[in-house]
């Protein structure tokens, strides 16, 4: 069972839409099981497959907070063939708080869902910041997917993150962390992006993703009515980019 996780800790870098992209190439196209974790308490990677995320009990919220919850009662079958999901919606923005005095606060979800058998792929969305959600998320999987905007920031990010998984492979003993691509996402054609996109690739040589992933329309209008871009445009650009990039993480397992 490969576990990937598509972490940045900023917001708009595209990893809820690369997140539900990929888990429904791996399920539509390759016929495998996937299971979708949202932790992000905004619940997007839900709404995006056409859930009504903020009334959903119980949630991933539910099994990480009950010790007597197990992960299997709250997945929910998708209408993607194969792919299943753990929603998640606000309650998800308690948890630090809720487990703040918790021995086992980072390893919830691993000790979770490491009784959850019968898939190919668990992967993981993750908030926009870094705090005790993406650590739990950290130590449930073993390959890390960069989703990287290509602004001005973007490199500062991705030091950080760089960081983090190091920390989290010394402090909790996780030796098999590791990044294994940084994607560039909302690429434009200027002068300031290609510098970015060069610098991308020289401090991760060989790990940044040879797929480019531009804004497209499409994508978003998917998304707003509950579909992947292969239900909704399966023609458009968009779908051919996401479609490229789920090939390439499909081929990096390390």
């Amino acid at each position: 069972m490969r576990r990937i996780a598509f972490i940045n800790e900023k917001g708009g870098s595209c990893k809820t839409t690369l997140a539900v992209n990929t888990a429904a190439y791996f399920a539509g196209h390759r016929k495998r099981r996937v299971l979708l974790v949202d932790m992000d308490p905004q619940g997007q990677a839900g709404k995006s497959l056409g859930f009504y995320v903020r009334d959903m009990h119980p949630s991933v919220y539910d099994v990480l907070i009950d010790p007597d919850l197990p992960a299997s009662a709250a997945i929910r079958q998708s209408h993607v063939e194969g792919l299943d999901v753990l929603v998640a919606n606000k309650t998800l923005s308690d948890f630090p708080l809720d487990v703040a005095q918790h021995p086992d606060r980072e390893r919830k979800l691993a000790d979770k869902l490491a009784a959850v058998d019968g898939y190919d792929f668990v992967i993981y969305d993750s908030p926009p910041s870094m705090g005790i959600r993406t650590h739990n998320i950290m130590l449930a999987c073993e390959e890390v997917v960069v989703p990287v905007n290509l602004t001005y920031f973007a490199l500062d990010g991705c030091a950080e993150i760089v960081e983090t998984v190091e920390r989290m492979r010394q402090d909790f003993g996780k030796a098999d962390l590791q990044i294994t691509l940084v994607v560039p996402t909302l690429y434009r054609p200027t002068r300031l992006a290609d510098e970015i996109l060069t610098k991308l690739r020289k401090h991760f040589p060989g790990r940044t993703a040879r797929t480019i992933i531009g804004y497209n329309v499409k994508i978003d209008e998917a998304q707003s009515h509950g579909k992947t871009i292969w239900e909704y445009a399966s023609w458009s650009r968009g779908a051919h980019m996401l479609e490229s990039l789920a090939k390439e993480i499909w081929r990096s397992n390390p």
